[in-house]
């Protein structure tokens, strides 16, 4: 099996990326301007909204301080395991210390209560190992950054590799119109929207409707259909299309009263499991994770972002990587540092023994990928947990794991528009394409998920209760319509440049610089008393000489 390879960004050297500079001013400033100018419009977005109903299915909590108070974070506390013999007695607080986010939605909310959730199950594994409780604090500021995380990390460039420069690549990528990236009128008066963000899927729209990338001839075609049927249709083909729908109308679709049914995450323990191996994590443990293996399929934000989460608290995540799929390196290097790449191509015999081999040793199974491309390689859920009853595995989709959309494949902004987070006119603020509305949350909510099952793992051992694997499913959709709840609020004027003006100017301090590494750690949004977040270094798994361009393979 060759190995990937990896180039580690642990080492010296001159940093030559990084916040400062004069152009890198005056470019925030630029979109400091740009920012203030749309405020009229996104209150105009929010009031029209408000009237269309949209923010009629939750209310905002009375502040920030009080999130443990309200219904969306009760309903994460109430998945919380306990002892036997008695509660876990870590301490959560919420600190309100300033809002961040030029949006309306309750973005940094429910970031907040995901990520309170995941540190609180993380200090309820340590102390279920080592007896010792600690004390929890949650950070307003931070916890909204850590949905735009991208903006503070910089990767210094290494040999011929010329590093990664978070906030140029994000502006750079919203600055543009892309057309397969888009949402379209269609013949009924609805929209659909297009994601495109990969070549396999890009040409598959193309292919699909019959023409060329552009924004004229995308939506002449859609013109030709009705939006819900175009789609089932593209759906089908397995091309990443939804009608953009209000919450309302979420609610009343097949799938969106699955998913109204579901809770922000499912636990269903294998059926028929007798006694498993009910594999106890040692006494002694240096974080909550340690001893934790984790084994990573995981692409883009919310899945990898499981991973990134786990090895914050100590887990060691062995990121399967493939030379043969595309790649997007600001995400690629944002959301998996902390990890270990290693590269198995399940396309051969070797690669899908060397899976084998490595769930055998493992704790956790990572699967972010399109519905069902583990299991065509072999590696469906029931024959990985009959074979691996010690495993917990996390299945991270778009649209949830049942209902009539349950295969689709989506992205953030599928599952925005098909649930009512955002409409078209959203689509046009700068503010909404800087934010990561459900993705990061998504991926605290699944970390979270991954460390409850290992915690009943850890009772289960403790207490002598048979325990033969576990699989929890989140999805975008369902983090979407739990994040409902939260309601919505339109910042003043002066609360919004407020805002702008510490997400630009005043954020960039709480990064910490490891190595060649700057990235906005977990440890700046949760406190934690005894074993604070921490994460070591990136390895990145593609050369010096590989293509410079996002979504090129390494091998064709």
């Amino acid at each position: 099996m060759r190995m990937p390879t990896v180039l580690s960004l642990r080492g010296g050297g001159k940093k030559t990326l990084g916040p400062g500079g004069v152009l890198s001013w005056i470019k925030r400033l630029q979109i400091w301007f740009t920012l203030i100018l749309e405020y009229p419009a996104l209150r105009r977005v929010f009031l029209s909204h408000k009237m269309d109903g949209f923010f009629d299915y939750g209310t905002m909590p009375r502040s920030f301080q009080h999130m443990s108070e309200h219904e969306a974070h009760q309903q994460l506390m109430a998945m919380r395991r306990q002892p036997r013999d008695g509660p876990f007695a870590s301490t959560l607080e919420f600190r309100q210390d300033g809002a961040v986010l030029p949006t309306y939605l309750p973005v940094e909310q429910g970031a907040a209560s995901s990520l309170g959730a995941v540190s609180l199950a993380a200090a309820d594994l340590y102390e279920a190992r080592t007896g010792r409780a600690q004390n929890l604090v949650v950070k307003q500021t931070a916890s909204g950054l850590m949905t735009a995380s991208y903006l503070y990390f910089y990767a210094q460039p290494s040999g011929e590799w010329r590093g990664t420069h978070g906030f140029d690549a994000t502006m750079n990528a919203e600055g543009s119109v892309k057309p397969h990236r888009k949402a379209y009128p269609c013949a009924d008066g609805r929209h659909i929207f297009l994601h495109g963000g990969f070549p396999k899927l890009k040409k598959g729209i193309t292919d699909f409707l019959g023409c060329a990338c552009t924004v004229e001839a995308i939506g002449a075609k859609t013109m030709e259909w009705e939006a819900e049927k175009l789609e089932t249709a593209m759906q089908r083909k397995g091309l990443c299309a939804t009608m953009c729908r209000t919450p309302h109308e979420w609610r009343q679709s097949p799938q969106g009263k699955v998913v109204l049914g579901l809770p922000p995450l499912v636990f269903a323990p294998r059926k028929g499991a007798r006694g498993g191996e009910r594999r106890a994590l040692p006494a002694r443990a240096a974080r909550p994770l340690s001893d934790v293996i984790v084994i990573d399929f995981s692409h883009v934000i919310a899945s990898p972002v499981v991973g990134r989460t786990l090895a914050d608290h100590g887990a060691t995540v062995i990121k399967v990587v493939s030379q043969e799929r595309p790649r997007r390196e600001l995400f690629d290097t944002e959301t998996n540092h902390g990890k270990s790449p290693l590269t198995v191509e399940l396309s051969t015999a070797e690669g899908r023994q060397r899976l084998w081999d490595l769930l055998g040793a493992a704790d956790v199974l990572l699967d972010g990928f399109a519905f069902g491309a583990l299991a065509r390689r072999g590696f469906t859920q029931e024959a990985v947990l009959k074979r691996c009853p010690h495993l917990v595995y996390l299945k991270v989709s778009c649209f949830g794991h049942v209902g009539p959309l349950s295969y689709g494949k989506g992205f953030q902004q599928n599952a925005n528009f098909a649930t009512g987070v955002a409409s078209v006119a959203d689509e046009g603020l700068l503010g909404y394409q800087l934010v990561s509305q459900i993705d990061y949350a998504t991926g605290f909510l699944g970390a979270y998920g991954v460390i409850l099952a290992l915690i009943d793992r850890q009772l289960a051992a403790k207490e002598g209760r048979p325990w033969g694997g576990t699989v929890v499913y989140a999805s975008l959709c369902q983090t979407a319509t739990w994040m409902a709840l939260l309601g919505a609020t339109c910042p003043s004027l002066l609360s919004y440049v407020s805002r702008v003006t510490k997400l630009l100017f005043c954020s960039d301090k709480k990064a910490v610089t490891v190595g060649d590494l700057t990235y906005l750690p977990l440890s700046a949004a949760v406190e934690m008393s005894i074993t604070p977040a921490k994460r070591h270094g990136m390895e990145r798994w593609w050369p010096d000489d590989a293509p410079t361009e996002d979504l090129v393979p390494l091998k064709k």
